[in-house]
C-alpha cells in the first residue's frame, strides 16, 4: 500500500509541475515574455539537485554524492545569473566557482554528512581558496580591465 501512495504522490507533483509549465508558458505568451529564455538554466539545476536528493535517499553512503551535485548545481546557478544579467564575459573568473569552490563546498557537505571531519576541513579550505581566487579574478578583469563595461562615469574616471 505503501509503495502504491508514493507512486500516486510522484504522479502529482509530475502533473503539477507539467500544468505550473503550461500555465507559465501561457502567462508569457499573453505578456509576450520569453519564458525559455528564463527556465533553461534550470534544466542544470534540477539534475543537480537531484544528485543531493540521491544523497538523502541513500543515507551516509550517498555522501560522495554532494560532489557532482554541487558542481552541476553550480554551473547551473551561474548560467542562470549570467542568462539574467547577460554577462556572458564573467565565465573568465566566474569558473573559480566550479573549481575549487564547488568542489570544497560538495567535499564539505559530503563530509557534513558521512560524520568525516577531515573531509569537512579540506572541503572548506577549497572553498575558501576557490572564492579568493574569484574575488582576485573579478577584481582584476572587472575593475582592472573593465570586461563588461560596468565601469563607468566618475568611478571610470578615477581609476582610468
Amino acid at each position: 500500500m505503501n509503495a502504491d501512495r508514493t507512486r500516486s504522490l510522484v504522479f502529482l507533483l509530475i502533473g503539477a509541475a507539467l500544468i505550473g509549465l503550461g500555465a507559465l508558458f501561457l502567462l508569457g505568451s499573453v505578456f509576450q515574455i520569453n519564458i525559455w529564455g528564463w527556465l533553461w538554466p534550470f534544466f542544470i539545476i534540477g539534475p543537480g539537485l537531484l544528485f543531493f536528493v540521491g544523497m538523502v535517499a541513500l543515507g551516509k553512503t550517498g555522501a560522495p554524492l554532494a560532489v557532482p551535485g554541487s558542481i552541476v548545481t553550480t554551473v547551473g546557478l551561474i548560467l542562470f545569473i549570467q542568462n539574467v544579467t547577460g554577462l556572458w564575459a564573467t565565465w573568465a573568473y566566474a569558473w573559480a566557482l566550479i573549481f575549487p569552490t564547488a568542489v570544497g563546498i560538495g567535499v564539505a557537505i559530503s563530509g557534513l554528512w558521512s560524520d568525516d571531519s577531515n573531509a569537512v576541513r579540506v572541503g572548506s579550505g577549497m572553498a575558501g581558496i576557490g572564492l579568493a581566487i574569484l574575488l582576485f579574478l573579478a577584481f582584476f578583469f572587472e575593475i582592472i580591465l573593465n570586461l563588461n563595461g560596468l565601469r563607468s562615469g566618475a568611478v571610470g574616471a578615477i581609476l582610468i
